[in-house]
C-alpha cells in the first residue's frame, strides 16, 4: 500500500500537471462567445512607417518633414530602403589618380555614410534598418514607353531584382504592425529610377493589404519630366521642378500634348514647422548638394538642393 508521503506527492503532481494544461491553454488559445480559437495578441509596434527611396538623398528631398513627424514617434517602426546607391554622381573614368572601380566603390559608402546620418536628422535616436540594394544607377529600367503622360518600364534584369527586394523588404514587418504608410516617388516622376521605387512600393503595400493590413502609400514628384520624348538625359525636369519659392506649385508642372500635366496630388502637408529638417537633412548628404571633388563628384544643378531646402508644403499622391 502506498505510504502517506507517495500519495501526497502524486496528489502534487496531478495538481501541477492540470494547473500547466489550464495555463497553456489560456495562453495559446480562447475561445470568444461562437466557441472560436483566438489567438492570443502580439505585442509590438501596431504602426510602420517604410520610405523605399530610389537614391540616398531622395528620402529628404521628397519627405523630410513628413519622415521627422512620423519617427517622432518611438512606439512606430521605421525602415528605409534605397534600391540604387546613386554610383554615376560622378565624372567617368578614372579620378586623382584613382581606377573608375575603385571610385566608384569610394562614392558609394561615401553617399551610405551620408544617408545615415541624414536619419540621425531624420528620426534623431532611432536606430532605423537601412537597407542599400545597390542596383545600377539610372539602368534600373531597360526600356519605357509613353502614353498620355504615363510611362510602361520594363526593368533591366538588375533592375527586376532590386525591385522585388525593396518590395520584399518593404512588406517585411513585425507582426504587430496593423497600420503601414509607404513613402515613396511617384509613376509620374521623370526620372526611371523613382518609377521602379514606386514600382516596388506598390508591390509592397499589394502584399501587406493581403494579409489585412491597413496600407497607405504616398508617392510625390522629385524630377518634373519633360515636353521632348527622344531627349536624351532622364532629368532635364529638375530645371522645371520644383519652381523657386517655399510652395509647391501644380502648375509649374510640364504641360504638353507629348506630356500632359499628371494629376493634381490629393494631398499637401504643411511642414513650414519643420523647414530646418529637410535643410540639415540634405547638409549630411555634402557631396550632392556641394559636390566631392576628391571624387570627381560636381554639382549639376547648383541651386537644385536650395529650392528644396525652401519648401514649406509636400505634396502627395495617396494610393
Amino acid at each position: 500500500m502506498p505510504s502517506h508521503e507517495s500519495r501526497a506527492l502524486r496528489r502534487t503532481l496531478t495538481s501541477s500537471i492540470a494547473i500547466c494544461f489550464v495555463v497553456l491553454a489560456s495562453v495559446t488559445a480562447r475561445a470568444d462567445g461562437a466557441g472560436r480559437a483566438i489567438r492570443p495578441a502580439v505585442t509590438g509596434p501596431h504602426d510602420a512607417l517604410v520610405v523605399v527611396s530610389p537614391h540616398p538623398d531622395d528620402e529628404s528631398l521628397l519627405a523630410a518633414g513628413t519622415i521627422r513627424r512620423q519617427a517622432t514617434d518611438p512606439r512606430r517602426f521605421v525602415r528605409a530602403i534605397y534600391l540604387s546607391a546613386g554610383d554615376r554622381a560622378t565624372v567617368p573614368g578614372p579620378c586623382n589618380g584613382i581606377p573608375e572601380r575603385t571610385k566608384i566603390e569610394r562614392l558609394v559608402r561615401l553617399r551610405e555614410r551620408e544617408t545615415r546620418a541624414a536619419w540621425g536628422v531624420l528620426a534623431p535616436g532611432r536606430r532605423v534598418p537601412i537597407s542599400f540594394l545597390r542596383g545600377p544607377d539610372t539602368h534600373l529600367v531597360a526600356s519605357t514607353t509613353v502614353a498620355g503622360g504615363i510611362h510602361t518600364d520594363v526593368f533591366s534584369r538588375e533592375g527586376a531584382r532590386a525591385v522585388e527586394r525593396a518590395a520584399r523588404l518593404a512588406s517585411a514587418l513585425p507582426r504587430s504592425v496593423r497600420r503601414v504608410l509607404i513613402l515613396t516617388t511617384s509613376l509620374y516622376d521623370a526620372h526611371p529610377d523613382h518609377r521602379a521605387a514606386h514600382a516596388a512600393a506598390r508591390r509592397a503595400a499589394d502584399v501587406l493589404r493581403r494579409r489585412g493590413l491597413d496600407v497607405e502609400l504616398w508617392s510625390g514628384i522629385v524630377h518634373d519630366e519633360i515636353a521632348d520624348v527622344d531627349i536624351a538625359v532622364c532629368c532635364v525636369g529638375d530645371l522645371h521642378w520644383p519652381v523657386p519659392g517655399p510652395r509647391h506649385d501644380y502648375l509649374a508642372l510640364t504641360d504638353s500634348p507629348e506630356r500632359p500635366r499628371p494629376p493634381f496630388w490629393d494631398r499637401v502637408d504643411d511642414v513650414s514647422d519643420l523647414g530646418s529638417i529637410r535643410r540639415d537633412a540634405l547638409a549630411q548628404h555634402a557631396s550632392q548638394v556641394v559636390g566631392y571633388p576628391p571624387l570627381c563628384m560636381p554639382v549639376a544643378v547648383p541651386d537644385y538642393y536650395t529650392r528644396f531646402t525652401d519648401k514649406l508644403e509636400e505634396p502627395f499622391f495617396v494610393e
